[in-house]
């Protein structure tokens, strides 16, 4: 192995979550892959998802990710949740996208695709993207009149893994948006707001889900009903071995002083690989099936651990678990995302280029 990390990206574990997911929520899948399907590389699992028949759209955030995800051969329909901007109309006819469309100005643009199918985004609560109920008169005008196809009608959940009631009256929003617009004989093919977090949720008015987290193995909630795995692991190396004196400090800014005489190891994993600089002196990861503390503050390219306790057991080039397992040892995205304040989401999506993907 030529390379100093890596991450192992399992395909079986994914169509195996993708598998239970659909088993569960018995809903058409919209597999959202933006963002590099959340750093495990959207081109390849793309094509994983492309032989399910269930899986109806791959959701990308931008033009240039489903032009990616085309250029890598896929043929299913890509739905660009961010929408469409005049300087993007060329990729959207170019390479067959459909936007989601969630204001007047994007609207406009429908016009000049040669595809005019859309999704719509209301606005049921998050404020970020979207029309409001009070939009549809004039939405429903302007389609009729343009001859576009309003193949969807979608929102969005910000609080389903903390906001029962809120959640709940989103739900409640959507159906009074759904009424209107039947009254007005739009009868969309697809309705969707349910996220990982959202399959929790009775949305029976709902016939296809958006599930991004899931897949990739990490539970949005602790009591998540679904069985999933996580499908990456992160890995690095040992590229050296050093014995420390009591009083010894240790990285930028001596921020770890050694109270005894000890061994640590250097391992070929820092910030710019994807490791919050939060986990500086908290932080593990595993070698040889057991935990070695993070000591100092994390560098670039690398880390110190500590390994006092198995110093002859660890050798130049042995195999490093930043996120994965390793006998009975575990890490995960999320516990990461714990020490460091944040969320799985960004943990995984920080994950960088310099870290070669593999599939197995």
């Amino acid at each position: 192995m030529l390379f100093r990390s890596w991450a192992e990206i399992d395909t079986k574990t994914f169509k195996k979550n993708l598998k239970n997911i659909y088993q569960f929520i018995k809903k058409d899948i919209f597999a959202v892959v933006k963002a590099d399907a959340y750093g495990h590389c959207a081109r390849e699992l793309s094509k994983i998802l492309e032989e399910k028949n269930y899986v109806k759209k791959l959701c990308v955030a931008t033009a240039l990710e489903g032009k990616e995800i085309r250029e890598a051969g896929v043929k299913k329909d890509i739905l660009v949740l961010g929408g469409i901007l005049p300087s993007e109309i060329e990729i959207f006819n170019s390479f067959h996208l459909t936007p989601v469309i969630s204001d007047f100005s994007q609207l406009e643009l429908v016009k000049k695709l040669k595809v005019k199918k859309i999704h719509i985004n209301f606005d049921t609560g998050m404020h970020r993207l979207g029309f409001y109920k009070s939009d549809i008169e004039s939405i429903v005008s302007f389609v009729k009149r343009e001859n576009i196809l309003i193949e969807g009608i979608m929102s969005h959940f910000p609080s389903a893994d903390i906001d029962t009631e809120f959640t709940n009256h989103q739900i409640n929003q959507l159906k009074k948006i759904l009424f209107s617009l039947k009254n007005f004989g739009i009868l969309p093919e697809f309705i969707h707001i349910q996220n990982s977090a959202g399959l929790m949720y009775n949305c029976d008015v709902c016939n296809a889900v958006r599930v991004g987290l899931a897949l990739y193995g990490e539970k949005p909630v602790e009591n998540f009903p679904v069985e999933i795995e996580n499908i990456m692991s992160v890995k690095a190396k040992v590229i050296s071995k050093k014995k420390l004196k009591k009083g010894d400090k240790v990285s930028y800014c001596g921020t770890f002083e050694a109270d005894r005489d000890m061994y640590i190891a250097t391992v070929s994993f820092g910030y710019a690989d994807g490791l919050p600089r939060k986990l500086s002196n908290k932080g593990k990861v595993i070698i040889n099936g057991k935990f070695a503390r993070i000591l100092g503050n994390i560098t670039m390219d690398m880390i110190m651990v500590d390994i006092d306790n198995f110093e002859s057991e660890v050798k130049e080039e042995d195999e490093v678990i930043i996120i994965g397992k390793s006998r009975d040892k575990e890490i995960r995205f999320s516990d990461i995302a714990d020490l460091s304040g944040t969320i799985p989401y960004e943990i995984m999506c920080g994950i960088s280029k310099r870290v070669k993907r593999f599939f197995v």
